[in-house]
């Protein structure tokens, strides 16, 4: 019995499935596999598809071989009567001939097959039609059981001379149901036969027979010495099960087992299917050997991604802003906590972050773009490379087609990246006129010194006036308790400038302490930006490429002959 008819163990992903799997796969695959693989499986699909919607109830099977192996012959010794020319002339068959056991059905897939010259086996003088109307061996006859539709073609030679009777051939090796390759003692192990032809169809076992036909050309005890020569050609070729048998349309030798071999095939009905999934089998595996889709992760690692965030912070300027933000938070600190007389000193400098046009515009809203210089040439290469080194860690373990396409996924905003990062920055709630509870507290102090500074150098100013115009002052306090009496205005002086002077240096400091926490503050919001930057620029674009890329893995898996709890 032929693997065609076997039953697997557990049952099969219907074939409906796995056609939409291929089908899925292909499309994942679409710029990623070459075209000419791509292309195969379309057309494929396509013909799988149309045939689906002609009959099922004829298999059709084709008879190919090389020049003088017979085809010819074979064919008309099969059928029992002569409906296909034999001549030593070669080549004999120019153009599709076909038999047809069981009209109704047949006219429709014998036009998309294109074959115009057709025999009708209705009647009983047909020795195929007879075998096919009586019960199959080990099986009780029933009542009403219909016989198989059968298409036999005898079709021209693979290596024929002209032109258009091998593409004819070449052809219908996609588009018969059955596979017979049918050679000669002469030619049977002939290279071009086997690599351009039987060697494609490796895993098409269950529609797949080979005759070596003219086999009294040899002498009885060599006879099986070739047949298994031939078979361990065939096994090499990746038909591990296909049945090898023997023939001679001249001599009648093999013709009833041949036939009945094929008759098997027609009556199990299952030919249509086992080629279909044979045929996504092989479309499947093509495109993994063009671009294999396993292998590679189903996300991005974080570390990768902080890794990325890294790179384009540099490259966004994070750190001088940073910098900047907590520059800009000692700058407006200064104009509050200063020592008075010098604030305008500090309000004549612009603020570090007005100055890089960032924070708050004048409407109070973001603004569109910062003040920053264009990046250098060091910040865009830290930034493409940061972008290609994240790729090919998130593609690290995929074959070349598929890190290819990663690295294009993550490039596909290149040219907006630059100014995301830009606008990241500019709309960044930096906090720039924050203010902290202890500035009244020493402004109030500041004032209070200075008021003090005032009064006494008022006082000492009132003194000098009043002796220049000859009038006598009044008394002046004295400050006693240091090493010499000194006036309480003079004092006063002193103590007004030097209380200011240490508010402003005490209000430096915490300042400075402050101007940290901002400055810390600052960097993590700018990184946070930049990281949401990173997602939408490029994560999420290589998230997707991993994400089409499991996908075709697991269709192509289901494609290739998966199973619901087995294997078929």
């Amino acid at each position: 019995m032929t693997p065609l008819l076997r039953r697997a163990g557990k049952g099969p992903v219907p074939l409906a499935e796995r056609l939409d799997a291929l089908e899925r796969a292909a499309a994942a695959l679409d710029g990623v596999a070459p075209a000419g693989a791509l292309e195969e499986t379309r057309t494929l699909l396509d013909r799988v598809d149309r045939r689906r919607a002609l009959s099922a109830e004829h298999t059709v099977i084709g008879l190919f071989g090389a020049t003088g192996s017979g085809k010819s012959s074979l064919v008309n010794a099969l059928v029992g009567t002569d409906i296909t020319r034999a001549a030593v002339r070669r080549p004999t068959t120019s153009a599709p001939v076909a038999a047809v056991l069981g009209a109704p059905g047949s006219e429709a897939l014998l036009d998309w097959l294109e074959v115009e010259d057709r025999h009708l086996l209705d009647g009983t003088d047909a020795a195929l039609a007879r075998a096919a109307a009586s019960p199959s061996r080990g099986r009780r006859a029933r009542r009403g059981t219909t016989p198989p539709g059968i298409i036999l073609l005898d079709l021209p030679d693979l290596d024929s001379v002209e032109r258009d009777n091998r593409a004819t051939a070449e052809r219908m090796t996609g588009l018969v149901d059955v596979l017979v390759w049918v050679t000669d003692p002469q030619k049977y192990a002939d290279a071009v036969l086997h690599q351009e032809f039987v060697r494609p169809f490796a895993g098409h076992d269950a529609v797949t027979v080979l005759v070596l036909n003219q086999i009294d050309r040899i002498r009885g005890p060599e006879r099986e010495a070739v047949r298994a020569s031939l078979e361990g050609i065939a096994r090499a070729d990746g038909l591990a099960e296909a049945p090898v048998l023997t023939a001679s349309a001249t001599a009648g030798e093999g013709i009833e087992e041949l036939r009945e071999q094929l008759l098997a095939i027609a009556r199990s009905r299952a030919a249509i299917a086992s080629r279909h999934r044979a045929d996504v089998r092989g479309a499947a595996e093509t495109l993994r050997a063009a671009a294999d889709p396993a292998g590679l992760p189903a996300r991005s690692a974080p570390a990768a991604i902080d890794a990325l965030v890294e790179d384009l912070a540099t490259a966004a300027r994070v750190e001088p802003v940073a910098r900047a933000a907590a520059g800009s938070y000692r700058h407006r600190a200064a104009g509050r906590v200063g020592w008075p007389p010098l604030r305008w000193l500090r309000r004549a400098r612009p603020d570090p972050l007005r100055r890089l046009g960032i924070g708050q515009g004048r409407d109070g809203e973001g603004l569109e773009r910062t003040s920053l210089p264009a990046p250098d040439a060091a910040a865009r290469a830290r930034a493409a490379g940061g972008v290609r080194r994240f790729a090919d860690d998130a593609s690290a373990g995929g074959t070349d087609p598929w890190r290819a396409a990663v690295r294009t996924a993550a490039r596909a905003h290149e040219d907006e990246l630059e100014g995301a990062l830009d606008q990241a920055v500019a709309g960044a709630d930096l906090r720039a006129g924050t203010t902290s509870w202890w500035w009244p507290v020493l402004d109030v102090l500041q004032w209070l010194v200075l008021l003090t500074g005032v009064v006494g150098l008022g006082w000492l100013a009132l003194n000098a006036l009043l002796a220049f115009l000859g009038i006598p002052p009044p008394p002046m306090p004295m400050v006693e308790g240091l090493w010499i009496p000194i006036p309480l205005p003079t004092v006063l002086v002193v103590l007004g400038i030097a209380a200011g002077v240490l508010l402003a240096v005490a209000g430096a400091a915490v300042a400075a302490l402050t101007a940290a926490r901002h400055r810390a503050r600052a960097r993590r919001v700018l990184s946070a930006r930049v990281r949401d930057v990173a997602h939408e620029q490029v994560v999420a674009e290589v998230d997707a490429a991993l994400e089409r890329a499991s996908a075709a893995a697991r269709d192509l898996a289901l494609a290739h002959g998966g199973t619901r709890g087995g294997t078929v």
